[in-house]
């Protein structure tokens, strides 16, 4: 059977974010002559948030996370992506025509590409915004390399708080970490193998101190206020995926709140596709631009494949 289609939508696609994953997919997708827009929410990428990124491909001695956003944006609107700031606030998806509603405009795609992104919870402590760049970071395998032999503190809970500390601790010359939650035992076991990694339990961070950038943090301890030393203060409090209006929409995601995709970046409805930290697969700057261009490609292919 013909699928019918509606009217004629305002674009071919859509593409919800514009961090490395959303630019990419943007990119893409108007280098292969589709009618491609890219909405940038309010919340800023990670990527601009990363003082100096290391590990990715083509800039041996790093480049800043906002420049190397910058470059990537310049890209996709040279290819002849439209990029427009405005926020999602609703999406139906299941129609062979898309409509995503902004808090400006009503849109309509034939496909859409979710790169949303994480968001990164915060502590919501003083000093914590006022030094984002300038001791405080969200990512330590961004911004780890730039503490070597210096003193950070991180905190944080999970797994992924326990991964990042070890890095850390092969990095920093000592590494005082600070659990939100109780340690379990095998997280305890794994930290005590190594010996610059000091663990400060029952501890309620009040205030990240310093002038220009971070010299400590200021604690409250059982027996009264402290204030530790510390070159940096790294936060790796719980990751909250942008979904809700996801999941209203029909997007089905795990238990984390990560998008399900298939090795295609397709989601569980037809002609939406998702990639990056909105997936919870990777996790780096490098899979991101992967998983978006993977995303473009195929949905290039399927909204030739309604053409047809």
């Amino acid at each position: 059977m013909r699928l019918t289609l509606p009217s004629k939508p305002s674009y071919d696609i859509i593409v919800i974010g514009a961090g490395p994953a959303g630019l990419t997919a943007g990119m893409y997708a108007a280098s292969l002559n589709v009618k491609t827009l890219i909405l940038k929410g309010s919340i800023p990428s990670r990527l601009s948030l990363a003082k100096m990124i290391y590990n990715y491909p083509g800039f041996p001695d790093g480049i800043p996370g906002k420049k190397l956003l910058e470059l990537m944006e310049a890209q996709a609107v040279k290819m002849g992506a439209i990029l427009r700031e405005d926020d999602v606030v609703s999406l139906t998806l299941t129609s062979p025509i898309k409509t995503v509603i902004t808090r400006r405009e009503s849109l309509t795609a034939r496909a859409i590409i979710i790169a949303t992104g994480m968001q990164r919870a915060k502590l919501r402590i003083s000093g914590e915004d006022e030094f984002l760049g300038r001791g405080v970071s969200y990512c330590v395998i961004c911004d780890g390399p730039l503490y070597k032999g210096k003193d950070v503190v991180l905190i944080g809970h999970g797994d992924e708080a326990v991964r990042d500390v070890k890095l850390l601790s092969s990095i920093a010359r000592k590494v005082l970490f600070i659990p939100l939650e109780p340690l379990k035992g095998n997280e305890l076991a794994e930290l005590e193998t190594c010996s610059n990694i000091e663990i400060l339990d029952n501890c309620k961070v009040k205030e990240i101190i310093g002038r220009d950038v971070v010299e400590g943090i200021k604690v409250e301890l059982p027996e009264g206020e402290k204030i530790i030393k510390a070159n940096g203060v790294f936060i790796v409090a719980r990751e909250v995926p942008i979904v809700n209006i996801l999941k209203k929409a029909g997007i089905k995601v795990d238990e984390r709140g990560c998008i399900i995709v298939n090795v295609n970046q397709e989601t569980n409805i037809k002609g939406v596709f998702a990639a990056g930290d909105c997936t919870c697969i990777g996790m780096q700057v490098s899979t991101a631009v992967g998983q978006g261009a993977l995303a473009a490609i195929n949905a290039v292919s399927y909204i030739r494949g309604l053409k047809r």
